[in-house]
């Protein structure tokens, strides 16, 4: 198979979309992840290189800045791999990134260059992609699960509300803030946001304030959850409030509240290192559809 390397610029967005969307078929993903926007932010904001065979782009990475950093992503066609397609693009990528040199020793590979920190992303990770990255003295930093739920398929009977139950509003967004702090606050990587970080990285034109509902008691807010066209952002309870049903009873209530919307389907994140809420969104017939990762 004959490849020709170039470099790519904005105009090859269109034909990164098309692969992207190849990939996204075969891997699982979100569909959001193929859109020219997603990969515009990933492949026009730094260098980019694509591997073409008969004219088709089979092959592309980008290396961006990200502060003091370097992050790097690729994709390669399902259709082209196990051919060491996938292992000469992280090279060129690691290359591009921090000048190296890879210097074999007893059948493994060290990376010898500059102290430069390098990430590398990847919106749905296979475990061959995960032994070549390892493999090249990477090591996963971030890893979470993306699911899916059909939302043409029953929900679970709504609980009555133990507590009073309000949605997204000037009046309320305190509220929230303060669900969400007291939810977070133990898990690790807790960003520490002020009120005016988070509400600025919640809300912008795809928030749901109808379906974002926080459950406030006597002594506070309880629990809260968070919503976007297509996707639960955050669903949280207070630690005194955990184990007692309340973020599954809102997760149901934003979920009817999506459907009455009109949405058909709807997606969230779990990071892997929290299977309390795993299991509570494999309980309301969420599946795993891919894992995004970070290696550094």
């Amino acid at each position: 198979m004959a490849l020709e390397w170039t470099a790519l610029s904005p105009a090859d967005i269109p034909a990164i979309a098309d692969l992207a969307r190849r990939c996204v078929a075969h891997d699982g993903g979100l569909q959001a992840t193929a859109s020219p926007s997603f990969l515009e932010r990933r492949y026009a904001a730094g260098t980019a290189v694509g591997a073409f065979a008969d004219g088709r782009l089979v092959a592309c990475g980008a290396v961006r800045p990200v502060g003091d950093a370097s992050a790097a992503t690729g994709l390669v066609d399902p259709g082209h791999r196990g051919q060491g397609l996938g292992s000469g693009l992280l090279d060129r990528l690691i290359g591009e990134a921090r000048p190296v040199r890879l210097i074999g020793e007893a059948g493994r590979v060290r990376l010898i260059g500059e102290a430069r920190p390098v990430r590398l992303e990847t919106e749905s990770v296979t475990p061959e992609a995960h032994a070549l990255f390892l493999s090249r003295g990477l090591r996963q930093t971030f890893a979470e699960d993306v699911y899916r739920r059909d939302l043409s398929r029953p929900l679970p009977p709504e609980p009555e509300p133990e507590l009073e139950v309000q949605e997204w509003s000037r009046d309320t967004e305190g509220a929230f803030y303060e669900a969400y702090s007291a939810s977070f606050a133990d898990r690790p990587g807790f960003p520490g946001w002020s009120r005016e970080e988070w509400v600025d990285w919640l809300v912008d034109d795809e928030f749901l304030p109808e379906c974002s509902l926080v459950a406030r008691g006597a002594g506070g807010a309880a629990g809260f959850v968070a919503c976007a066209k297509g996707f639960l952002i955050q669903v949280g309870a207070v630690p005194a409030w955990r184990r007692r049903g309340l973020a599954r009873a809102l997760a149901v209530a934003a979920l009817g509240r999506m459907r009455t919307r009109g949405a058909t389907e709807v997606f969230l994140d779990v990071n892997v290192n929290n299977p309390a809420s795993a299991a509570l969104f494999r309980g309301l017939g969420f599946e795993v559809i891919a894992r995004r990762a970070r290696y550094e």
